[in-house]
């Protein structure tokens, strides 16, 4: 017969897998338009392609094959503009999360150019901020263990809107509950590249501002002695303080093999004392 197509035709012409062509007779989806009695060989019409062209879009689209053929079962106007419509909205989503992955990754990118060529590192210094918003969650953590276990609880609830990248995350002390003998931090955070327009549980918003930052080359055990050396320059410079230390890395062995490439930061948000 002209413009009829065995299976293996049907597959090549579309680039799709014979098996898939018979998985969709199976289900009913997408049946051939003849079948061999004698052989089993399956035969599709020309007229199939567009009916096939639709399935595959659709499903590149993401829409479920039971949804497809309940389209295709019950064929109406509407009811394709409303599947359209419907990719429509979740593509727009999709998009607003690449966005917001794109503009992590050039914040953090950016930050990670000027580490190289940082004048500052191992020394206090006052930076100004606008205002912007956090992710916190305040909560007694102590272990490595337990710090990654908030981290991942917080990827696994947040990650559409904030997406972990490398130097977001970090953690918080309180001033005040410094222990030495047992270090221990009173939350973790996340940074927040945009600005937020949903109300999340767990958002923190921090006004613009003046930050005491340090900077400073990692080694084991010296994180106390550079929280010491930048309270002691809010101190001599007459600031106090307000809020937690946030403390994160932002170069570490997951990065780099070179460990004078290592870099974190602590930043407290502060204020001149009112002159008497």
């Amino acid at each position: 017969m002209k413009n009829k197509f065995s299976i293996g035709q049907m597959a090549r012409l579309n680039n799709i897998s014979i098996k898939t062509l018979r998985y969709y007779d199976e289900i009913g989806l997408f049946r051939p338009f003849d079948v061999d009695t004698a052989t089993g060989y399956r035969y599709y019409s020309i007229e199939q392609f567009k009916e096939l062209d639709i399935i595959l879009y659709l499903k590149m689209m993401g829409v479920p094959l039971r949804d497809i053929k309940k389209q295709l079962e019950n064929r109406s106007l509407d009811d394709f503009i409303s599947i359209l419509e419907n990719i429509r909205r979740i593509t727009r989503e999709k998009i607003e999360v690449l966005k917001r992955i794109e503009q992590g990754l050039f914040s953090r990118v950016t930050e990670l150019e000027n580490t190289k060529d940082d004048t500052n590192i191992g020394k206090p210094y006052i930076e100004h901020h606008e205002s912007h918003s956090i992710i916190q969650v305040n909560k007694k953590v102590g272990s490595l263990k337990e710090i990654e276990s908030e981290l991942r609880q917080l990827k696994n609830h947040y990650e559409q809107i904030v997406p972990i990248v490398i130097g977001n995350a970090g953690y918080l002390m309180e001033i005040e509950d410094r222990n030495y003998k047992e270090p221990s931090y009173d939350g973790i955070f996340l940074l927040v590249d945009q600005p937020m327009h949903k109300q999340l549980d767990m958002i923190t918003h921090i006004d613009e501002g003046d930050f005491a930052v340090l900077r400073w080359r990692e080694k084991l055990d010296e994180e106390s002695r550079y929280i010491d050396k930048i309270l002691r320059f809010i101190k001599v410079h007459n600031y106090q303080t307000e809020g937690p230390l946030y403390i994160r890395k932002i170069v570490d062995g997951s990065i780099s093999n070179h460990s004078e490439e290592w870099l974190k930061e602590i930043r407290i948000k502060v204020h001149p004392l009112p002159l008497h």
